[in-house]
Order: structure tokens, then sequence, then C-alpha cells
């Protein structure tokens, strides 16, 4: 999907694309953003780091930069613009680190994980980790040893204070590239760490009554009722569509969900009501 940028008349950096709650998602990780609706674009300030920011997000997207911000900017900064119709190469491919003038490349990661069709996320994840457990050891991928794993582990759990998910989600990625790409075979004896157990705030049936009756916007009220009631995510609620909503089996036809899959789920009948009233007050 193409991603254009350009500049408007007050000199602001503007980012437009067909509508894609994975690219809205990639742009409200830039600081500064603002959503013009009736443009249907949206603005940065013209920074000096504001394009390459932007060009990070979108690294891997199709990204057309208008002639006049092109000029401008490769005359005033050093950023690597793609070319016409090229993927932006910004952001973490080919090279992510060095060590004694030597390039690592995850090109054959990011390669891989593309070719099956893995999410944004999980592509985005899995570099960041193998990025950084190479800049930690400081090592070349063919000379990691179940040591340097172990190490890095203990790094992220101690110096990091990082949580069991996200040391899972390392161990994951670095498993995916060193045993199932580079086919060692220690990666398979990595233990993972032990599950926090945790008790759940479970609100009352009071506390979600205020929660929901303290939101006037009609829309909003539907989104929340539907997430309360069907379990779902907030990308899988945005995401709905009027056929998903099966009033006749009283089910939720829930696409493109966690991990590429669908599923269904139920539909309560308040939420019914209330997505027939949202419909009724539309048409008014």
């Amino acid at each position: 999907m193409k991603a254009n940028i350009g500049k408007d008349k007050s000199g602001r950096i503007v980012v437009s694309f067909p509508y894609n709650p994975l690219l809205v998602e990639k742009v409200k990780s830039i600081d500064g953003r603002r959503w013009h609706p009736v443009e249907k674009h949206w603005s940065f300030p013209n920074k000096d780091d504001t394009l390459e920011k932007i060009l990070k997000v979108f690294w891997d997207e199709d990204v057309q930069i208008e002639p006049a911000l092109r000029t401008a900017t490769s005359k005033a900064k050093d950023i690597p613009l793609p070319l016409e119709g090229e993927v932006s190469p910004s952001l973490p491919s080919p090279h992510v680190g060095e060590r004694k003038g030597e390039g690592y490349h995850l090109e054959d990661l990011r390669r891989e994980l593309v070719s099956r069709k893995y999410s944004y996320k999980t592509i985005k994840g899995y570099l960041y980790y193998n990025k950084d457990f190479i800049n930690y050891v400081r090592k070349n991928p063919s000379e990691i040893k179940d040591e340097d794993i172990k190490d890095y582990l203990v790094y992220l759990a101690e110096d990091k204070g990082s949580a069991t998910s996200t040391l899972n989600q390392a161990i994951n990625a670095m498993k995916f590239y060193y045993g199932t790409m580079l086919k060692k075979k220690f990666m398979y004896e990595v233990k993972r760490p032990r599950k926090d157990k945790k008790l759940p705030t479970v609100l009352s049936k009071e506390d979600v009554t205020k929660i929901i009756n303290s939101v006037d916007n009609l829309k909003h009220k539907t989104l929340m009722m539907l997430i309360y009631s069907a379990g779902l995510r907030v990308g899988e609620v945005v995401r709905l569509k009027p056929e998903d909503i099966d009033s006749d089996r009283m089910l939720i036809h829930i696409k493109g969900s966690k991990g590429r899959k669908d599923r269904y789920t139920m539909l309560s009948e308040i939420a019914l009501a209330v997505i027939g009233s949202l419909r009724a007050w539309r048409r008014g």
C-alpha cells in the first residue's frame, strides 16, 4: 500500500494513504502528529528529524515523496531517500549493527518473515530483539553460542527488569533466527521463564455500567459495549463492518484477528439494540 509524503501550504509535512489500521498505528507512534478529517491526511511539524522518523516507521511500505520535499530534504539533510516507487530502506534493514567495521545483516531474517506472512508487529519485534541481542554480545551471528543467549536473557531480566512476556518474545525472536534459520540446535534447549501468577482485576457490574454510561458519544459507547460483551480487542472492534454482525444467529464475525485467524463470538441483545440505535441516528 502506497503512502504519499509531501508538504502543505504552511510548510508542515503531510502523510496520506488509503485507510489501513496498521498504517494508522505506525503514524500514531510519531510525536507531533495531527489528523485532518477534511483533507484526509496526517500532518507533522517540519523539524530536522521529522521526515527521518516517518521513513523509519514506514520502512516496509511503498513510499512516494513529493519532488519539492525530496529536493529540499536531500540538500539540507543526509537522509537516504527511497527512489520513486521504492520501499524505504531506513529501518532496520539491511544493516542493523556494526562491530569492528563488520556489517550485521538481518535482511535474510526480514525476508523470511515477510515471505511467511508474519504480521507487521511480529516482524518488527523479531528484528528488534535480534538486533538488540547482536549489539549486546558484539559477535557475528555465526559465532553465537548458548552462553551468549543466556547472558542476554539475564541482562534483560536483571538490568532492564523486563517482564516474562518480554523475555518470551525475545526467546521467540532468537529461536526463529538461530534455531529455525541458522539451525543452531542449542536454541531448542533454552528454557522459558516461569509465568507470573497475577490475579486479574475484575470490575463489578455497577463499575462497568458507570464506565459505559459516562460516555456521551453514541458510537464510542457502542464500541465499548461490544468490547465488554463480546470480549473484543480494540483492533478487532474498530475493523468491524455491518456485514460482520449476524443478528439472526446473534454472532459477530471477527476477521483477520490475532495470528490472522477468523473467529466468531457472541452478540448480546443489549449491544445489538445499541447498534440499531446508532444506525438509526446515522440515517437521521
